[in-house]
């Protein structure tokens, strides 16, 4: 009689079966790690915008805008688009651009501010239609995703911008 190596039909499907639970158990939560750091990306982005604003307004000692853009080569500031571009702007010049991810729009980025608009006194201090910030900002959410599926960026005391995760859904 001779020794055959191999597999049996009952153990491969042993192992299919296995591997088959193991996959829909791991699936959700591989899912919400993507959203998860999907969110952080784009918080991420947009804090590290904020912060340069705040610190050319600082080292120019004039006022620095960070708003939102209608396009990707756009100069001025727009609100009533969806907040897709931002341009960081010194008076009639164009510091810096960018575009954020909507994840073929499963994220979505919108604000409590005055015209969708940040603007950064020479002091540092940011303030919005006039006033200086306090407690206001940006929100950064899923459509779709776990539980904490909203990143507020929060303006603090002296323009400290702070993340939180935030349990609830996207609006």
């Amino acid at each position: 009689m001779r020794s055959v190596n191999g597999f049996t039909l009952i153990e491969m499907m042993v192992t299919i079966a296995v591997a088959a639970i193991l996959i829909a158990v791991a699936l959700p939560s591989f899912r919400n790690l993507i959203v998860s750091n999907r969110l952080d990306t784009v918080s991420t982005e947009m804090v590290d915008a904020i912060s340069f604003a705040r610190s050319e307004s600082i080292k120019r000692n004039i006022p620095v805008v960070f708003c939102r853009a209608a396009s990707a080569t756009a100069t001025t500031c727009a609100s009533g688009n969806p907040w897709v571009h931002w341009v960081i702007r010194s008076g009639t010049d164009v510091i810096r651009r960018g575009e954020l991810n909507s994840y073929n729009a499963t994220i979505r980025v919108a604000s409590d501010l005055t015209d969708d608009q940040v603007v950064f006194g020479g002091d540092g201090l940011a303030r919005t239609g006039g006033n200086i910030i306090n407690e206001s900002g940006i929100s950064v959410c899923s459509t779709s995703g776990p539980g904490e599926s909203i990143r507020g960026i929060t303006f603090g005391a002296a323009s400290r911008v702070s993340t939180d995760s935030i349990a609830g859904t996207c609006p």
